[in-house]
């Protein structure tokens, strides 16, 4: 083999996760999460905020844990389940279910130095997040929601 050929090969590879990434925002859908924070700080992460996401509910029928489900948008503008099942299907988030729905990519949201107590205290949050067809979410803001 070529000495050149790895160097491009591993280049590629490093390329197709950025663009894979990116590429949640590009083609995703984004949808709007009604947050409410807790656990704000973390000594070795710095200060992010631990969400729960109240609108999130399991429909009837679903069994405890690991659960796929889709979203969609509600009557009031944020996100709710449109479908939950615990088979996998193509375009299901991967979730578990217990008490409450949790997806690992929407639990935690760092942000920066000194705004995590200010959040906290607010406790009314919305979390925008980008969900792209194969499942992927891509979490890109988190602010106070303004109540109306």
């Amino acid at each position: 083999m070529k000495k050149w050929m790895m160097p491009i090969v591993q280049t590629l590879f490093v390329m197709f996760l950025v663009l894979s990434f990116y590429a949640i925002s590009w083609v995703g859908e984004e949808y709007v999460l009604r947050a409410e924070p807790f656990d704000p700080f973390d000594p070795f992460y710095g200060e992010y905020v631990m969400l729960q996401y109240p609108d999130l509910k399991a429909p009837a029928g679903v069994t405890q844990g690991d659960v796929f489900f889709t979203l969609k948008q509600g009557e009031d503008g944020f996100a709710v389940i449109d479908r939950m099942e615990n088979e996998p299907f193509f375009g299901g988030i991967k979730g578990q279910y217990f008490d409450r729905v949790m997806a690992p990519q929407l639990e935690q949201f760092y942000v920066e130095q000194g705004v995590g107590p200010e959040l906290e205290k607010a406790r009314d949050l919305q979390a925008t997040v980008y969900v792209a067809p194969w499942g992927s979410i891509r979490p890109t803001d988190l602010e106070i929601r303004e109540t109306k």
